[in-house]
């Protein structure tokens, strides 16, 4: 995908509530390459306007997926830790009520 600096920080001022400088979107995307995310290169395009040209890693392509799993896992152990619990008070009860 071929993307300007300037669409990218306008993209993100629309869905964050702060705004980056164009030093800062180079930072970014050098984590982001880091991470294994991205890959991308720069470019200028026939008006010599300086882009850049970013491609998903298969990693990037699986991060919403891997995301919604982690979420999935989370809420599983939190229901398995909160019915344990009420098992153990209706067995705390049962004892009591028999004592």
């Amino acid at each position: 995908m071929l993307i300007s600096p300037d669409d990218i920080l306008q993209k993100i001022a629309t869905k964050r509530r702060f705004e980056i400088t164009k030093k800062q979107l180079e930072v970014h995307m050098k984590n982001l390459v880091l991470d294994g995310y991205v890959d991308y290169s720069m470019s200028n395009d026939k008006g010599g306007k300086f882009m850049y040209v970013v491609t998903l890693t298969t990693r990037g392509e699986a991060f919403q997926r891997e995301r919604d799993e982690r979420v999935k896992r989370r809420w599983s152990s939190l229901g398995w830790k909160v019915l344990l619990t009420l098992v153990s008070i209706a067995i705390t009860s049962i004892f009591w009520i028999l004592r």
